[in-house]
């Protein structure tokens, strides 16, 4: 893949604090009990911050409470390949270009890096170099950000493109003086880009935030129980959203201490607890806007589902990360974040909030899952004596305007592990 870096003039702005966008996503990817222990470590590394005091409690007691309401279960994390067939799945319709592109997730490592070369890749497919280019351009712009990258360099290149609070020269740097940066020879690219060393310097701690092995994150890990965030409930025949006692928690900023060590004179001490102020400030806009996202791609879920809530029998309305992307005005990328490992309690029991999100069936603009439930409906009530054919329960369908072939009818049924016409015979 070819990296081109157009000359471009730019305005530079001075911020005295900078939202960091990265960890703003890495919150978002991490279900409510992983949030508690990377809030437990910030705890350690910053003396400034301070966890609220029920939190630690809240979580020892949901772990402790094998009895509580809170549902028990022994899911495991998904695997690299769960997570990007998932993603595939939501974002593409069946083409070759799909099939080609799982073609590219089947050569991952397990770091998330591609082990074929486009010329290995066009002898063992058959299609042609674009075509595998093209692929594997929306295999890279998949979560987890550097997915499918070929190396070191551009792990980090994805990475980058992504992040718009990059500094400037990141990406030219990156690309053209890797090496060069690790070793920290901050005089001479400072010469070759025309910047200071302190520019340098700043790109050098920006790709130490970036990771190396982007698929290690999905190494096989045990999370033993489910926390919902969000609530739905039925009142007066009207749904009511509202956060748990397990929605995103707010840390707290130690005042006190902050303004006791703000009195020294000493220069190390006082950049010491200004860093330590703008890690807490970059901290607690990242909770927010976890806290805000999740609300609101929950509310937009319920909303859309809402025929679901109030009758379970009822099927999903056709929903897609499209969808909800559209109209909440937020990537793609987030909301799938936002809705993988995040429980919303219904009167039903507590559900992944993408159990929530329903494709529309290649043939129909219905839902698959209205078309499985109208499948399911017509093989219970028929004769026994007299089952339908999948070709009958074709016709039927077509009959309430649900069009789905014989071959369809076959491979639905299949999914629902209900038996041939002959063998459902009494």
């Amino acid at each position: 893949m070819e990296f081109r870096h157009q000359p471009q003039q730019l305005q530079k702005q001075k911020q005295s604090y900078i939202p960091n966008l990265m960890q703003g996503v890495h919150l978002l990817q991490l279900n409510r009990i992983e949030l508690s222990t990377y809030l437990s470590n910030q705890i350690l590394e910053n003396p400034f911050v301070d966890m609220p005091e029920q939190e630690s409690r809240l979580i020892q007691s949901a772990i402790n409470e094998t009895a509580s309401a809170i549902e028990q279960t022994t899911a495991s994390q998904p695997s690299l390949f769960d997570f990007l067939k998932e993603q595939i799945e939501l974002f593409y319709r069946k083409t070759y270009l799909r099939e080609l592109l799982f073609w590219w997730v089947n050569q991952l490592d397990h770091r998330g890096y591609v082990t074929k070369t486009i010329e290995e890749a066009m002898d063992e497919t058959g299609a042609a170099s674009v075509e595998l280019l093209d692929a594997l351009t929306l295999l890279q712009q998949l979560d987890p950000p550097g997915v499918g990258a070929r190396d070191l360099k551009e792990c980090l290149l994805l990475q980058t493109e992504r992040l718009d609070f990059a500094p400037s020269i990141a990406y030219i740097v990156i690309e053209e003086n890797l090496e060069s940066l690790t070793n920290k020879k901050w005089s001479s690219l400072a010469q070759t880009y025309d910047v200071t060393e302190a520019d340098i310097k700043e790109v050098y701690q920006f790709i130490k935030k970036l990771t190396p092995s982007p698929g290690e994150a999905y190494q096989a890990s045990y999370t033993p129980f489910v926390l919902p965030e969000l609530s739905v409930s039925i009142d007066k025949d009207e749904l009511v959203i509202s956060e748990t006692k397990y929605k995103t928690p707010l840390v707290s900023f130690n005042r006190s201490y902050f303004k006791e060590l703000s009195s020294s004179d000493d220069p190390q001490l006082k950049s010491y607890i200004k860093e330590k102020k703008k890690e807490y400030d970059i901290l607690q806009t990242s909770l927010e806007k976890r806290k805000e996202t999740i609300l609101r791609v929950g509310t937009a879920i319920v909303m859309h589902q809402h025929t679901y809530f109030k009758d379970a029998d009822a099927p999903l309305v056709p929903l897609q990360l499209t969808d909800l992307a559209e109209e909440l005005h937020l990537n793609q990328s987030t909301i799938s974040r936002a809705v993988r490992e995040t429980y919303i309690e219904t009167p039903y029991g507590s559900k992944e909030l993408k159990t929530f999100l329903s494709r529309r069936s290649s043939q129909s603009e219905l839902s698959k899952d209205h078309i499985l439930q109208a499948l399911q409906n017509l093989i219970q009530s028929e004769d026994k004596a007299k089952p339908l054919s999948d070709q009958a329960i074709s016709d039927a369908l077509k009959a309430e305007n649900m069009t789905l072939s014989r071959r369809g009818v076959t491979k639905y049924r299949k999914q629902l592990d209900i038996p041939s016409s002959k063998q459902r015979k009494e």
